[in-house]
């Protein structure tokens, strides 16, 4: 690889590192990111950084290291919970067992996000064994409650506890050739529906809940947001997650509900799909006019662009070219802490050591070639920003 820093990223202490946090099950919830605290607070002590930590809640353990005394800031930000395995069946290696296989690490986490923390952190080392005077800050952290939110994480630390830098790089989405510089905004309702409990034996006495759900669902496929959005993105999605009604096999269901994930471009309104939504249960309510329908709002986020010319995107995107790596620049439909930090006036460059199809997914993976070549890249991202 035709770059000084490559020299100083060790790929088995990489490797060491991502296996030793994996073997800590964070999943969230509960989270305890506590448990990684130890291992990622001996990285950033290797590199003189100084160290603080940071809980809104206990167990729920955010990890700053901080170098340097230069006005001019950068920061990495990881996190350390992960999300649940799910099936394990569909496992072909234990989720928290790391396991290496044809130069790839296997395992919940892998790449997202603590194999992603292990590449930040060695660009900073090797940033810093060519660069140890630059004229500028460095923080690495260690963020906790990225995947139910950030409430806990980087908006605590931001809003809170005054963390604060001029950009950001988010190891945490893209893949090794593209970089995100937008995201859609997140809209999570809940449909419920509400029935009289009842005998089974004797339906008439009471109203089923989960039949009026069920034909709600069914209008719901045919839902229309239109297509005037911001073409930048590339329209929205919909996702029902969750569904829920009844207690027993023999007892009319007095309650149902569904959640559904919309992912919104801008140009899509909350109120446009909360309309819409109350549209289709009125079709329902036209043949079952007993029905008792209701939407909530559980969680929602905006819509957001990044400035492509912006110093750190300039810089990432020099850096990949000095190490002729093709980069694409797109927006997607995930939501990382680049989201959080664009509103508290930070520009991020979103990118992943890996791809990130392959998060959230069972035998999730990394591969360690990726891993080495995103921590240089990330390395010439340093070194342009500081000296471009």
């Amino acid at each position: 690889m035709e770059s000084k820093f490559a020299q100083h990223v060790n790929q088995e202490e990489i490797v060491e590192i991502v296996c030793d946090l994996v073997r800590v099950d964070t999943t969230n919830p509960p989270g305890n990111e506590y448990l990684c605290t130890e291992r990622v607070s001996a990285c950033m002590q290797s590199l003189g950084m100084e160290i603080s930590t940071y809980e809104k809640a206990p167990g729920r353990t955010n990890v700053v290291g901080r170098i340097g005394t230069g006005t001019k800031s950068i920061g990495f930000v990881s996190h350390m919970d992960v999300v649940p395995p799910g099936e394990l069946d569909q496992w072909k290696t234990p989720p928290f067992e790391p396991t290496l296989i044809d130069g790839k690490i296997f395992g919940r986490g892998t790449l997202d996000d603590k194999g992603s923390f292990a590449c930040a952190y060695f660009a900073c080392k090797a940033f810093l064994a060519e660069h140890a005077d630059f004229d500028g800050t460095i923080y690495l952290i260690a963020a906790a409650d990225e995947e139910m939110g950030s409430e806990l994480g980087i908006i605590y630390l931001v809003e809170e506890c005054g963390l604060k830098f001029d950009v950001a790089i988010i190891p945490d989405g893209g893949r090794m050739d593209l970089s995100i510089y937008g995201e859609k905004g997140i809209l999570w309702v809940e449909l419920e529906s509400r029935g009289i409990q009842a005998h089974g034996s004797t339906p008439e006495l009471g109203r089923n809940a989960i039949v009026p759900l069920a034909e709600w669902l069914t209008e719901i496929k045919t839902l229309d947001l239109g297509a005037n959005f911001d073409r930048t993105f590339d329209g929205w999605t919909m996702n029902i997650g969750t569904i829920q009604g009844g207690s027993s096999t023999n007892t009319v269901p007095s309650v149902a509900r569904a959640t559904i994930d919309f992912r919104l471009p801008a140009g899509i309104s909350k109120a446009q799909v909360l309309e819409a939504l109350e549209a289709k249960a009125a079709n329902v309510k036209t043949h079952s006019p007993d029905a008792e329908l209701h939407v909530k709002v559980l969680h929602e986020t905006a819509p957001h662009l990044s400035d492509k010319n912006s110093i750190i995107i300039r810089s990432f995107d020099t850096a990949a070219k000095c190490l002729n790596l093709p980069m694409k620049y797109e927006t997607f439909g995930g939501n990382t802490v680049a989201k959080n930090l664009f509103f508290a006036g930070i520009t991020s460059v979103v990118h992943y050591p890996g791809d990130d199809k392959l998060a959230h997914v069972p035998n999730e993976f990394v591969n360690i070639d990726e891993l080495v070549l995103g921590s240089v890249l990330y390395a010439e991202t340093l070194e342009a920003y500081f000296f471009g």
